[in-house]
């Protein structure tokens, strides 16, 4: 669980952000940005690459990564690409899509669950 601010600024490439889950808006979902409007994301073999570039994805610890492939997708205008750090057992863009802009309304910068891994999140 995390302590959400509104969004004021741009939302960017790694930002945490709060949002009302697009397949049904009466649960928030609290995911990493991946992918900004104009991207090209490709996940192959649990690898993401942004634009032809592979990610060094240091916050997703060695026992929370997948397996899982998505065909190349470029990330719509108003939209955003979204995982979790949890790979191996998130629900996110690799399953539903992509995530309005109006849909997000937070950006997480405070973890404090679970206990070992309290603080400011990067």
């Amino acid at each position: 669980v995390e302590e959400a601010h509104e969004v004021a600024e741009a939302i960017q490439r790694g930002d945490m952000v709060v949002f009302w889950f697009p397949r049904d808006t009466t649960k928030s979902y609290i995911k990493r940005v991946i992918g900004v409007p104009g991207d090209l994301i490709d996940v192959s073999n649990g690898q993401v690459r942004v634009n032809g570039v592979t990610l060094d994805e240091r916050y997703v610890p060695d026992e929370y990564r997948d397996q899982v492939s998505v065909p190349p997708a470029r990330v719509p205008a108003g939209q955003y690409f979204v995982l979790g750090d949890h790979r191996s057992s998130s629900n996110d863009s690799r399953a539903w899509g992509m995530v309005p802009r109006q849909y997000i309304y937070g950006k997480a910068v405070f973890g404090y669950w679970p206990l070992d891994r309290m603080g400011v999140l990067k």
